[in-house]
């Protein structure tokens, strides 16, 4: 019996596991920092969109858009990620009613990354 329970426990952990990875939205938890976001500071990411679906539509300084990247957050850290720019990596942090970042992006003309700090603050709504 002790066999079965250890079982039942691995497909219930695994299972939890691939549901996350599947559904992005899930992982939205209470709190999480949806609506748009916009650069307080001089960061190529100039702005972007968490929507409740837990996609996220994001804008570049360089005049492109990205509407293929999801967002998780886990109470504390914002997560963006892209399906058009995948070596961009995003880690924010509420701090009061602002979110600061540790950002990365991609250079594919230069095949360069460069880091940021930047600060985002809410608008619109």
């Amino acid at each position: 019996m002790p066999r079965l329970v250890k079982w039942v426990r691995v497909i219930l952990v695994a299972g939890g596991t691939c549901a996350a990875a599947l559904f992005p939205a899930a992982n939205a938890a209470e709190g999480a920092p949806t609506g748009a976001w916009r650069a307080a500071n001089d960061c190529f990411l100039a702005g972007f969109v968490l929507n409740t679906d837990g996609s996220v539509q994001a804008a570049y300084l360089s005049g492109e858009r990205d509407t293929t990247g999801k967002w998780t957050w886990d109470g504390s850290t914002l997560t963006l990620a892209s399906m058009m720019f995948p070596l961009d990596k995003f880690a924010g942090h509420l701090a009061g009613e602002r979110l600061e970042a540790d950002y990365a992006w991609h250079d594919a003309d230069a095949d360069k990354v460069y880091m940021q700090a930047c600060i985002f603050e809410r608008f619109g709504f």
